[in-house]
């Protein structure tokens, strides 16, 4: 067995996606760093601006980041890396907040379209 073969192989080849781990390595981490991923890490934010804030402060966004969709789109086309944010605890935002969880899922989704690689890992 591989060093990575308990990851999906779009992740390992730094393949831009949306990923969903049902059982992610300990070391998940230093894996994707050893990949050429850029992390950012978000656990258990639901609320809309709770994620939204979460979000800037796991990818470093800069100061003047406003905490909206907009602002996201836009310091997310900044990232000049290849850059994955692993969010634990989405799940409760899917089910309690769903329309807000379609939104932001679709400016991941266009966003993973981009360069530099982006990649959400959802655990």
């Amino acid at each position: 067995m591989t060093p990575f073969a308990d990851l999906p192989a779009g992740l390992v080849k730094g393949t831009p996606g949306i990923y969903r781990l049902g059982r992610p390595p300990a070391d998940l981490t230093r894996r994707l760093r050893a990949s050429g991923w850029t992390i950012g890490t978000l656990e258990r934010a639901y609320s809309k601006e709770a994620v939204l804030r979460g979000i800037g402060q796991a990818l470093e966004f800069p100061d003047y980041y406003g905490a909206n969709l907009d602002a996201l789109w836009d310091c997310l086309t900044d990232l000049e890396r290849p850059t994955a944010l692993i969010w634990s605890g989405w799940q409760d935002m899917a089910v309690y907040h769903a329309d807000d969880w379609a939104r932001l899922r679709h400016v991941l989704g266009e966003r993973v379209t981009q360069e530099p690689p982006f990649a959400v890992v959802l655990i």
